[in-house]
């Protein structure tokens, strides 16, 4: 698919993987429609910004109303919002809990379904962005490797009742150092040490994503059609495999890995600090 002129809405606009997706879908000529609680982190000149919570169901439908008025159907919609949230395993169902179902989970089903008419009409596409949280376990973040999951669901099951007329893929995006990730750093969960392995200072080997790379998969991931599941990035791509074919592997490993670094004095857990 090419992006000249095509119109696309994006959630999660203002920072990190969505600020840097929407620049690359501009300067591809796209018209570009950002959706975020924050104002751009950086100047881009989007088509259209609606600044907005997308817990905020009635302001999240008014939001898509208004882009069907002004910009007629659009051709692709990119789920892309995320909040990354820290549960112990005492905690309940409380307020943090239902905001990142809400944010991960219910607003993009919300969001798609107002703009479905309309995809479906320019035999458009979704693309929904999970996580690879959503595969590979770890302590903490319940939540969010919940919703992210269910995402992974959702879009399966969008995929089997359109067949051939709405292209619908997931991405599952690894570490990226962006500001999701402060909430775990705080407690001590250190995801880009779990993914970076060094003898020494000496880093022998990172799975972290880089910004650049993974939005260029995730423009990837807009203009190809008949995909399903993706990572962003090649060693993405693996570790996504890996953990659905050998999940009981991948948990061992995690685990050790876990434990080394913590024997290790690299990383150590505070959980106590979790709300």
């Amino acid at each position: 698919m090419k992006l000249l002129n095509k119109i696309v809405v994006i959630t999660g606009a203002a920072r990190g993987l969505g600020l840097e997706t929407a620049r690359k879908l501009k300067q591809q000529g796209a018209t570009v429609i950002g959706i975020d609680r924050l104002e751009p982190h950086t100047a881009l000149n989007f088509d259209a910004y609606y600044l907005l919570d997308l817990c905020d169901r009635e302001r999240l439908d008014e939001a898509a109303a208004s882009i069907l008025e002004r910009f007629g159907d659009i051709d692709i919609l990119v789920n892309n919002a995320g909040v990354l949230t820290l549960e112990r395993g005492e905690t309940g169902v409380n307020d943090d809990v239902r905001r990142a179902l809400e944010i991960n989970l219910l607003a993009p089903w919300q969001l798609t379904s107002r703009f479905l008419p309309a995809l479906l009409r320019t035999q458009g596409k979704v693309v929904n962005v999970s996580s690879l949280f959503a595969l590979v376990n770890a302590p903490y973040v319940a939540a969010y490797a919940t919703s992210k999951r269910a995402m992974s669901a959702y879009s399966d099951v969008l995929r089997m009742q359109y067949p051939g007329q709405l292209d619908v893929v997931t991405v599952f995006p690894g570490f990226i150092d962006t500001a999701i990730h402060d909430p775990a750093e705080r407690v001590g969960l250190s995801v880009k040490r779990l993914v970076s392995f060094k003898r020494g200072e000496r880093v022998l080997l990172s799975l972290e994503e880089k910004l650049d790379d993974a939005s260029n998969g995730l423009v990837r991931a807009c203009t190809q059609r008949g995909l399903r599941n993706r990572g962003l990035t090649f060693l993405g791509s693996v570790a996504m495999y890996t953990a659905r074919w050998l999940p009981s592997v991948v948990d061992a490993f995690i685990s050790l890995r876990l434990r080394r670094l913590s024997n290790a004095g690299q990383l150590s857990l505070k959980p106590e600090l979790i709300d």
